[in-house]
């Protein structure tokens, strides 16, 4: 399986982005962009459910 491992925006940790997902087709067409890891990407959403279900 072909993979890219790049390093995450917010924890600095690499991480491989796997032929066949979305991630590694904007990276293969965005290579500038920066990406998160799975784990960042499912704390910051979290994190945004928390914020909009409290503000009411």
């Amino acid at each position: 399986m072909i993979y890219y491992e790049i390093i995450c925006r917010y924890c600095r940790q690499p991480f491989k982005l796997e032929e066949g997902t979305t991630k590694y087709m904007r990276y293969k067409q965005r290579r500038h962009e920066k990406f998160s890891c799975d784990d960042c990407d499912r704390r910051i959403e979290d994190d945004s459910r928390k914020y909009l279900f409290d503000r009411e």
